[in-house]
């Protein structure tokens, strides 16, 4: 999706978000800090998600529970978080919307499709 977060392969250390994409071709366009970058779509990966990257991103970790206004996360096991949205910051959420949860991009879809507007940093 426009927006996500990914890395080339190979290129770990320099992850990019894609701002534009032929899919005729299979090339997506990918930007980090100003500089566009195209590359084959068989050449670019998830970034995997870990508590480094919710805690850069305002989630408060509480053991293996992560908190961040709406959304409350639960590490499970192999980096793949339950994210749940809340409506109101209790213990319990008032919504069921619960999934699995491995990568940076999978959690930006989340967040988009439950209606919060959170800019996710690396």
């Amino acid at each position: 999706m426009i927006g996500d977060w990914v890395i080339r392969r190979g290129v770990p250390e320099e992850p990019m978000r894609l701002y534009n994409m032929n899919a005729s071709r299979g090339i997506a366009y990918l930007d980090q800090d100003g500089r566009g970058v195209a590359e084959l779509f068989e050449n670019i990966e998830p970034i995997l998600l870990t508590p480094q990257i919710l805690e850069k991103n305002g989630f408060d970790s509480r053991g293996a529970q992560f908190f961040c206004d709406k959304i409350g996360m639960i590490w499970w096991k192999d980096n793949i978080f339950m994210f749940s949205k809340y409506t109101r910051h209790e213990d319990l959420p008032t919504e069921n919307i619960s999934i699995n949860i491995g990568y940076v991009h999978e959690l930006q879809h989340a967040l988009k499709l439950c209606g919060i507007e959170k800019e996710i940093i690396l």
